[in-house]
């Protein structure tokens, strides 16, 4: 079953977090993501929100461990990566 992931930072700057989605968007697909978006906060745009539907969360660090080096050079955190993987529920959903 595919899991939810969530990996909220700090940036320097957003255009890092553009050029390394940009980058790795085809990358990430070939690895199992079905879905990325990026958010950005109202009050401060540089915290920054990932959300990614994965395959599964051994996909997903199977990514991370081929390019997360590069992927955080790229993106230029300015602090720590708070990073959660979710199982979907069994609770009644809202279409």
């Amino acid at each position: 079953m595919s899991v939810l992931v969530t990996m909220r930072v700090k940036v320097k700057d957003f255009g890092g977090v553009k050029a390394a989605m940009a980058k790795y968007a085809d990358g990430m697909r070939r690895a199992g993501c079905h879905w990325a978006k990026v958010y950005r906060a109202e009050k401060d745009p540089n915290d920054v929100l990932f959300l990614m539907e994965w395959e599964s969360h051994d996909a997903f660090n199977a990514s991370g461990d081929e390019s997360g080096d590069d992927f955080n050079a790229l993106v230029q955190p300015a602090g720590e990566w708070d990073d959660v993987v979710w199982h979907l529920s069994d609770a009644v959903e809202v279409k």
